[in-house]
């Protein structure tokens, strides 16, 4: 594997969900029951869309996505656009602690194929297209982690019904982003997240496996992870950003738990990403920074954006704890490996999580104030 070159610089950014406002939740349900069309959804979203923006410049990002307005969902629309895949309403359902989410499922009705008619290129070309110079757009997508799973975790689970072999399957997953994330590239885009909260879920047992069954199932499905984000990366342009947000579940403030980076450092060292976005809010919970070094050692390129202030409260922590954490996080890597973020986006899905928007601003204040102090500059690191 070639170690990428360093090339992400941000000192501080944002995961990429921002709270959805009023009438765009309304009209995600108008839309929905017809009572609006799509053209008049599309207005109301580029409405809100364009304010958030304005909103991301002013509060000092010089990173700004378009708040995954353009979505229900943090990943299911992005794999609904996709030929191939049908969706199933309310055919996805998952616990986070105590609170059900219900959401459109997703199954195939054919091969797995690109579109090059998906709807979030033209939503990343208008987002593109209000951003001042100087200013870098983001765009985040699932990664291909959830279409590897099979039996309790699987998201597609007919695969079988078109694929006469599983590396059939996997080589039309690689086809797919690579081909979106090259049409990304074309239209003008630099930097692209692959959201993956999959990965923290790859060492559960499934039912049905016992001992050496379910290790030889993770190696098999770490292997496959690996080799297909490598091969993605390997593909794009040199300067295209790639970031991974690994997360614990995000829905109405709940989270899903699992695992510690440690039980999945062997993967994540072997991921050449740019930026590794990884939530350290809670230590209890989320362990210490001792993965990182261990990743470092094997990427020594890539930034750990820390997550350190949670989306989940409107409590705002205090800058002193929030610099003790990255002077503790130093202790593994070098601070130009380090950046700031809040821990998760503040609404994976459209309801968003408990704190209002103001709340939501004063925590991106707070991240953008508490970097400036550490790095003792704006925005870019200069190496």
């Amino acid at each position: 594997m070639t170690v990428k070159k360093h090339q992400y610089f941000y000192t501080y950014d944002t995961v990429g969900s921002f709270l959805r406002p009023n009438d765009l939740k309304e009209a995600y349900n108008q839309v929905d029951n017809g009572e609006i069309t799509q053209d008049e959804f599309k207005q109301i979203q580029h409405g809100a869309t364009k304010k958030l923006v304005q909103q991301e410049i002013t509060h000092g990002l010089h990173v700004v996505s378009d708040g995954e307005y353009n979505r229900k969902n943090f990943f299911i629309d992005f794999l609904a656009g996709l030929n191939g895949v049908q969706v199933v309403p309310d055919g996805f359902k998952l616990n986070f602690s105590g609170q059900e989410l219900v959401d459109d499922g997703l199954k195939l009705a054919g091969k797995f194929e690109y579109n090059a008619n998906h709807p979030f290129f033209s939503d990343y070309e208008f987002l593109q297209s209000i951003i001042p110079a100087g200013v870098q757009a983001k765009v985040t997508i699932p990664a291909p982690t959830p279409l590897l799973f099979e039996g309790d975790f699987a998201v597609i689970a007919n695969y079988s019904d078109f694929y006469a072999s599983r590396e059939e399957y996997l080589a039309d997953i690689l086809k797919v982003y690579q081909q979106t994330i090259a049409h990304f590239y074309e239209l003008g885009l630099r930097y692209i997240q692959l959201d993956d909260p999959w990965l923290l879920g790859v060492t559960l047992p499934i039912t049905g496996l016992q001992g050496d069954e379910n290790t030889e199932r993770v190696t098999k499905l770490e292997d496959e992870i690996t080799s297909l984000i490598q091969k993605i990366i390997a593909a794009a342009p040199d300067d295209m950003i790639f970031a991974t947000h690994i997360c614990r579940g995000n829905f109405h403030s709940a989270s899903l738990g699992g695992g510690t980076y440690a039980s999945i450092t062997n993967v994540l060292q072997e991921l050449p990403y740019d930026a590794f976005f990884m939530e350290y809010d809670d230590l209890k919970t989320d362990g210490d920074f001792e993965p990182l070094a261990r990743i470092h050692r094997a990427q020594p390129q890539a930034v750990f954006v820390l997550g350190l202030v949670t989306t989940k409260t409107s409590q705002l922590e205090s800058e002193q704890k929030l610099q003790h954490k990255i002077l503790q996080a130093m202790d593994m890597v070098p601070l130009h490996n380090l950046s700031l973020s809040p821990q998760c986006g503040f609404a994976s899905t459209k309801e968003g999580n408990d704190l209002n928007e103001q709340q939501q601003w004063d925590k991106v204040d707070l991240v953008v104030q508490t970097a400036r102090d550490t790095w003792k500059t704006d925005a870019c690191r200069f190496d």
